[in-house]
């Protein structure tokens, strides 16, 4: 079993966590006084941002296990209220970087004390302390030989070959000793130690990114975490990087969705190309594990560039978080942030002709089947219906209204909206049995029998509406994507006459 270490308790803020937080007061105020789902289980892709010490598999994210841990406990099949069943992701970038003994150590000319750890974290913590580069410099080396450690990663990777506590903790603290540094100076503003603590880090850390496995997800970590905006092309680079494992790749996700909202120092230039980047490998890469997938459309959430300035007519981010939106074989959750994504792109009329009618359709649809899905398996799986619900009430709700503190965000505020009213009606709508969803999950007992015939009545006629009122033109944008109505509805009247349309409905190359 290998493991992955994070600081306890020092995740950055991210775009998924705010939503949770605010899952009760949305229910509250978005479907009147139905009581709001219990928040208190997320989604398996974020479960982990308390656990210090997840498996690999789990790249410190609470992600489901690959190859590095098939060995975990077994689900309880008695247990009434089962949470989502263990998923195994195998990456093939993964064999070769298990081995310890084939990557050389990278080590410190000398090792820090841990007079010097303390001294660069009172730095950190005290805008008032003077930056002392050499001692900075010195700790960021002598951690990093303690990731690069023959003997630690081996610990790591088979615990029971080591039984000095110390070694088989020692890169755990290495991490924890990087990462401090990172949050308590963001914490007390001290920019002068972020700059040249983030420069230092840059510095050092990318060699371990071709090192082995556990050590180059730490140094992505630590990259991540720091939200430094002089990173944004090293993490734009790994994620292209087709040889890269994708547990790498999450986190280089993380980073750019951290320069942007801890940061936000980036051009716009840097924005929309970083969103082109990541919209291109999410297209490239639909057998990506769905956690991977959900951090590149949070990604894409954060940076809110819907189109390349020089090639506004193809919307290209707008186009690749579309395709993901209507993808019915997809994760909910992705398909979820893709609406919200959608919903946060600045849309301007530099695009022509650009759909909001019709990504409202889809993310309306997609409340459908989250709705379904909710009532279906309430009683077999609660957890599962309340992680639906908080999809629910959360991205999909703030893909229609917009995230709050996040100006012009949500399909009702597009610019691109001519008619208020073509979005309005598919929120309205959606609102009915939505309410009924939210109240079945914190119902007690003895409503539940009603609750779930009511939910039942209320989706056929949500779904009815759907299949009544599809948009006037399934097209999200001239010769773009198009969105063809889920099997048993009609299908809007100009799809059939979409040209050169492919699986999906996205447009075959000419």
């Amino acid at each position: 079993m290998i493991k992955v270490f994070t600081a306890p308790g020092r995740v950055a803020p991210h775009l998924e966590g705010v939503r949770l937080g605010l899952i009760g007061l949305l229910a509250w105020t978005w479907l009147g006084a139905a009581p709001a789902p219990a928040p208190a289980q997320e989604a398996p892709a974020k479960a982990a941002d308390s656990n210090p010490q997840d498996p690999t598999a789990k790249a410190a994210e609470g992600e489901p296990a690959t190859e590095a841990e098939a060995d975990g406990p077994p689900v309880d099949p008695s247990a009434s209220r089962k949470a989502a069943a263990l998923e195994v992701y195998k990456d093939p970038a993964v064999e070769p970087l298990l081995d310890p003994k084939k990557f050389p150590e990278i080590r410190a000319q000398r090792t820090a004390t841990q007079q010097e750890i303390d001294q660069v974290k009172q730095m950190a913590v005290n805008p008032l302390a003077a930056v002392d580069v050499n001692v900075i410099t010195n700790v960021v080396n002598g951690m990093i030989g303690q990731m690069t450690n023959t003997r630690n990663l081996q610990a790591v990777v088979d615990p029971a070959s080591e039984q000095n506590a110390s070694v088989s903790r020692a890169i755990q603290v290495a991490t924890s000793n990087l990462l401090e540094p990172v949050f308590t100076s963001r914490s007390a503003k001290n920019s002068a130690f972020q700059a040249k603590y983030n420069q230092i880090l840059l510095q050092k850390l990318p060699p371990l990114l071709k090192h082995h496995l556990v050590a180059r997800i730490q140094a992505m970590i630590i990259l991540a975490q720091s939200a430094n905006p002089d990173a944004l092309k090293l993490f734009l680079d790994e994620i292209k990087n087709p040889t890269q494992t994708v547990w790498v790749k999450l986190w280089a996700f993380r980073g750019v969705t951290n320069i942007k909202l801890l940061a936000n120092r980036l051009s716009a230039s840097q924005e929309s190309e970083a969103a082109k980047t990541i919209a291109d490998q999410l297209l490239k890469n639909k057998a990506w594990p769905w956690w991977v997938q959900h951090r590149g459309l949070e990604a894409l959430t954060a940076l809110r560039q819907g189109f390349m300035p020089t090639s506004p007519r193809t919307a290209d981010m707008a186009a690749a978080a579309f395709a993901y939106l209507i993808d019915d074989s997809l994760r909910p959750e992705v398909r979820a942030e893709a609406a919200l994504a959608l919903g946060s792109m600045q849309i301007t009329s530099a695009v022509p002709k650009y759909n909001v009618e019709v990504v409202a359709y889809a993310a309306a649809q997609l409340a459908a089947s989250l709705i379904e899905k909710i009532g279906d398996g309430f009683t077999e799986n609660r957890t599962r219906s309340q992680q639906l619900t908080t999809v629910l009430v959360g991205p999909v709700l703030q893909a229609f209204e917009g995230q709050p503190g996040v100006r012009d965000s949500g399909l009702l505020n597009s610019p691109a909206l001519a008619n208020k009213a073509d979005v309005q009606k598919y929120l309205d709508a959606m609102k009915i049995p939505s309410k009924t969803a939210t109240a079945l999950i914190g119902a007690p007992t003895g409503q539940i029998p009603a609750l779930t015939a009511e939910l039942k009545t209320k989706l056929a006629a949500f779904k009815a509406f759907l299949a009544k009122t599809p948009p006037a033109d399934p097209v999200l944008f001239p010769n773009g994507p198009s969105y063809a109505a889920p099997a048993g509805e009609a299908a809007p009247p100009q799809a059939a006459a979409t040209p050169n349309a492919g699986a999906g409905g996205i447009p075959r190359a000419q």
